[in-house]
């Protein structure tokens, strides 16, 4: 089993659905995420990766309790650091593809995502 990717709530729209936005990942998945987000956050916003990270031992990557500014920072951060690969390492270009293709889909239905 994989790490459960807790991103937040999408916008409120009058209906009584279920707004939270969720992605369960695979082993391989969530590790190639874990490492992104250690390499992307952890030296320079260590008190933020902290917040992104605080449930992985529950299997648990959270953005749900962070600020719309903070969320958008480790957003711009996580981004930046897959945009400063010139040439990536085959787990890199793995990371790059699950970012893409998995996470962040649902980082832009967000209600605190700002472009």
């Amino acid at each position: 089993m994989g790490s459960f990717i807790v991103i937040g709530n999408k916008p409120c729209n009058n209906n009584y659905g279920d707004r939270r936005i969720t992605e369960l990942l695979n082993r391989t998945a969530s590790n190639a995420m874990e490492s992104l987000f250690d390499e992307a956050l952890q030296e320079r916003y260590p008190t933020l990766h902290e917040k992104v990270m605080m449930y992985l031992p529950m299997d648990q990557i959270c953005f749900a309790e962070l600020s719309k500014e903070e969320f958008n920072l480790a957003i711009k951060e996580i981004q930046a650091c897959i945009d400063s690969r010139k040439e990536p390492s085959g787990p890199q270009s793995y990371q790059k593809r699950v970012w893409e293709a998995e996470i962040e889909p649902l980082i832009r239905q967000d209600e605190r995502y700002q472009q």
